[in-house]
């Protein structure tokens, strides 16, 4: 009897892993015929960059990467001016801060030049930046399309106290260092480098028609501003 009972218990395991019942402890693994193509989100390496720059990018595409793929070179310099001076009046030309407001808001610029001259670059010449918004100038390809026909360029700096109305109050304002105020002799020697060298690469006239302000494109803006001193660039 002993025997029939181990005999009929065998029959019973064996049918019950033959008839198709899977066990909910065992996950069955099912093995790809193709390995996974990893997705390819990382464009080309940057081929132009101004030689005297320090390479501190931002990232790729927007959002996580800052930029975009542009349709040509170049045809337009944009300059602006910036400052942590919102944040953090005693130390508003702190490198790590200002990177901070771009990633922050999810904007971008080629390059950055501090307060001794030192040029960073953000975000290649080859691809484009999120530094113009909207705005008007010249030819209609550039209405509200400046971002993919042009450079960008902040100057680290504090504009005038009308320039930065929107920012500080009068007496915050005047309670700064009056040396933060404007640009520094370093930054016109360093800019001039920079928009030369840029322009001589992508046949840019040196004028006022293809280096442009912000606030020209855009007047609710106010950069580089009234303390930027334009023949210092041009003349």
């Amino acid at each position: 009897m002993k025997k029939l009972l181990v005999f009929l218990l065998a029959v019973l395991l064996l049918t019950a892993c033959t008839s198709g019942e899977t066990d909910n402890r065992i996950t069955p693994t099912t093995v790809p015929t193709e390995a996974p193509t990893a997705p390819s989100t990382l464009p080309p390496a940057p081929v132009t960059v101004y030689p005297g720059a320090v390479e501190h990018y931002l990232g790729w595409r927007k959002g996580a990467d800052f930029s975009w793929p542009r349709p040509g070179p170049p045809e337009i310099i944009m300059l602006h001016f910036c400052s942590a001076v919102v944040n953090h009046r005693d130390d508003p030309f702190n490198m790590t801060y200002i990177r901070q407001i771009f990633i922050d808001a999810d904007v971008s610029i080629h390059y950055i030049i501090d307060r001794e001259g030192t040029v960073y670059c953000y975000v290649p010449e080859d691809r484009a930046a999120w530094h113009a918004g909207t705005g008007m100038w010249g030819d209609d390809k550039y209405t509200g399309s400046m971002n993919l026909y042009s450079i960008g360029i902040e100057l680290v700096g504090i504009g005038s106290q009308s320039d930065m109305k929107s920012y500080l109050s009068a007496k915050a304002y005047k309670a700064l260092d009056p040396s933060w105020y404007g640009f520094t002799d370093a930054q016109y020697t360093a800019l001039k480098a920079l928009v030369e060298d840029i322009c001589q690469r992508n046949n840019i006239p040196m004028d006022r028609q293809h280096i442009i302000g912000h606030e020209e494109y855009n007047p609710k803006k106010h950069d580089p501003g009234q303390l930027f001193d334009w023949n210092r660039l041009l003349g």
